[in-house]
Parts: C-alpha cells; sequence; structure tokens
C-alpha cells in the first residue's frame, strides 16, 4: 500500500525537557505525525499484522536534515494506523532526493502469509 504526504517532510528529534521537567516532542513534529496519520488512514482500514516492509521516499527542494530523524517521524505517525507497533518493521529502506514538490512518499507492505 502506498500513499503521499504532501508539504516539506518534518524530522523527529530527541524528545525535549520543559522548563518544569517534564518530557516532550516539539508540536511541529506531532502534527506531521497526525497529518502522516490522516494520509495513511486512507489506504489502511486496519493495522497489518506481522512483518512489514517500510520505504519512503523524501523530497526536498532545499537540503534537508538526517535521513533518520525523518524516518522516525513517519514510522511513528504509523503507529496503530498501518501496523500495530514500529516494531513490526522489518526491512526499511529510504532515501532524499531533491524534487518538487516537496513531499513523502510511502510504501508499506506486509512480509509473508501473515
Amino acid at each position: 500500500m502506498h500513499f503521499t504526504v504532501p508539504g516539506r517532510p518534518v524530522p523527529k528529534y530527541r524528545p525535549r525537557v520543559g522548563k518544569h521537567g517534564n518530557i516532550y516532542t516539539p508540536q511541529n513534529c506531532r502534527e506531521y505525525e497526525r497529518t502522516v496519520g490522516l494520509y495513511a488512514s486512507n489506504v489502511f482500514p486496519q493495522p497489518l499484522t506481522g512483518p512489514v516492509t517500510l520505504g519512503v521516499k523524501f523530497y526536498f527542494s532545499r537540503r534537508p536534515g538526517d535521513l533518520d530523524n525523518y524516518v522516525k517521524a513517519i514510522s511513528d505517525g504509523l503507529n496503530g494506523i498501518a501496523w500495530q507497533d514500529d516494531r513490526q518493521v522489518v526491512k526499511l529502506f529510504a532515501s532524499l532526493k531533491r524534487g518538487s514538490p516537496e513531499r513523502a512518499e510511502v510504501v508499506v507492505q506486509r512480509i509473508g502469509n501473515d
């Protein structure tokens, strides 16, 4: 199954510590993860079971950040929608590309006969 998340991809950085010692994910990342989930819910009527492969192509018009941070934001956005838990991802293919419009093209495939 595949879908596209339009707009500039948002990386997931390490959780931040607030002024009262609380740990949080920045709002722009939480919003992006919700957006990923929204687009995914259009193609996944229920979470897949068993092992899966995740493939993502990220397109940017200008220089992006670290690839692994973008993948983590996509993966967290797919939890409970494309799969039950991101521990099910046993194969991963990801790339950064120059292109416009900026977007993330996502492919999730179930592995085996589960």
